[in-house]
């Protein structure tokens, strides 16, 4: 996602990848990260409606927990919204695409790959790391800049849940 930010501000393909890496540094460090609007109220559906889920993240800052918590989102215990796992590629000291973060999501989630779906707004990490361990993967972008037919796409997190549940 933050690549198809840099992208839309016009940075060169060949930043892309440093300037992707600023952003995520500075949007998810910040005091001013929220949650994409209508993913706090779309995660609360999506388990009011029986569905389990679990986070799977690769951040910069090891600290995916404590964000979720403090913007009120989700946690593992809590009042918030219950999610089985929240899987810190910083904390476990490994990144998606690897298979290993995934299976842990599923491990925690009690269920196969083929009966999960991973939403994700990286074509590299999650859609090729979801499909690699048997998962659908639903490529959220926003931008509509993937033309990569292979796989499923929605503008928002909001509008998945919307058409999953309907």
């Amino acid at each position: 996602m933050n690549r198809s930010f840099a992208k839309a501000l016009g940075v060169r393909e060949t930043w892309l990848d440093d300037a992707g890496a600023i952003l995520a540094q500075k949007v998810y460090l910040g005091t001013s990260w929220i949650p994409a609007p209508g993913a706090s109220a779309a995660l609360a559906r999506l388990t009011t409606n029986g569905f389990g889920a679990a986070i799977v993240s690769n951040t910069l800052h090891g600290e995916l927990a404590q964000l979720l918590s403090k913007t009120k989102l989700c946690s593992v215990s809590g009042d918030l919204v219950p999610v089985a796992a929240i899987i810190d590629s910083q904390v476990i000291g490994i990144e998606k695409p690897d298979p290993r973060p995934f299976h842990l999501a599923l491990d925690a989630l009690g269920e196969k790959p083929s009966s999960c779906i991973h939403v994700g707004d990286s074509l590299h990490s999650d859609v090729v790391g979801a499909i690699g361990v048997g998962m659908t993967a639903i490529h959220i972008d926003p931008l509509n800049l993937c033309d990569d037919h292979e796989h499923e796409h929605s503008p928002s997190f909001e509008q998945f849940v919307t058409n999953l549940i309907r």
